[in-house]
């Protein structure tokens, strides 16, 4: 139940990381929302890891930060070519990409509750995207595939998980993330001022300055190792599924911030999806098998 609880923790700091991207957008392209985000988490992960000496998994870290930002830049591009509803529900596919991963990969054999419980969170996010099933285009393809790599991040977490420090590795995966991050910035946009996080305007609410301290701080240093100690005890085919409740909590920030309009077939999802995950303790495997000799 822990693993579940400090899961459901990290996707509300997750759906308020929404809020804190559109304001870094207030400045910053999407590009470099993203690679900033990154940038600054290491800057702040790095003394903290030499005061612990924490590099001794670098090459899981390596392995996590590639996947994840891979993620998120197919995701950009996707949702650049596709519409806001597509893209926010073909991104949850992880929640199904995930499970058939672990039959694959980990040989689980999954309960068919789990199974249904699934269908169920799916369908929520159906009504709460309000979807509409026109024609498939390259932008589809892009968020897909993203989904495919928070899976595979997701099972990359879970094989590393156990044997790692869970602050030391998400600080290290902060790093590469960073570094990975600059490099692609100024690759693909070139030189980017930080000017705007030192005006006085960035003291003000709201504030690229506050998004970015959302973003880096609490969704990259605090969340991400959240999941890594959730997944210490927590199978990622449930993670997944955990993982659908982030749009919930963002539609609720939406509204808070943004005064975004929750519609009733919007809420009635929200409600399917709080109901097929309030339920996993029942009818789902919530913790890891234990290891035999």
């Amino acid at each position: 139940m822990l693993g579940l609880f400090l899961l459901t923790i990290a996707c509300a700091i997750w759906g308020l990381g929404f809020a804190g991207t559109r304001w870094t957008l207030i400045d910053y392209s999407p590009i470099w929302s993203h690679c900033l985000r990154y940038a600054f988490a290491g800057a702040l992960a790095l003394p903290i890891l030499f005061f612990r000496k924490g590099f001794k998994d670098v090459k899981g870290a390596i392995i996590c930060s590639i996947l994840l930002m891979t993620a998120l830049q197919l995701q950009t591009i996707g949702i650049a070519l596709t519409t806001m509803a597509k893209s926010g529900f073909l991104t949850v596919f992880y929640s199904v990409f995930t499970p058939i991963l672990s039959v694959i990969i980990l040989k689980q054999k999954l309960r068919k509750t789990f199974w249904l419980l699934l269908c169920v969170a799916m369908f929520g996010m159906f009504l709460m995207c309000d979807m509409k099933l026109d024609g498939f285009n390259t932008g589809d393809l892009f968020v897909l595939a993203s989904a495919l790599f928070f899976s595979l991040h997701i099972m990359a977490v879970d094989h590393y998980a156990e044997e790692v420090d869970t602050i030391n590795f998400n600080f290290l995966q902060c790093v590469f993330m960073g570094i990975q991050g600059i490099a692609l910035g100024l690759l693909i946009e070139g030189p980017v001022s930080l000017s705007p996080l030192f005006s006085a305007k960035a003291l003000s609410f709201p504030s690229s300055l506050i998004g970015f301290v959302i973003l880096s701080i609490f969704s990259s240093l605090i969340a991400f190792s959240l999941q890594i100690f959730a997944q210490k005890r927590t199978p990622p085919h449930i993670v997944g599924l955990v993982f659908l409740s982030e749009s919930i909590f963002a539609s609720i920030f939406g509204k808070v911030f943004f005064d975004e309009i929750i519609s009733t077939q919007g809420f009635v999802g929200a409600l399917v999806i709080l109901v097929a995950v309030a339920l996993i303790p029942k009818f789902a495997q919530i913790q890891k098998p234990a290891h035999t000799a």
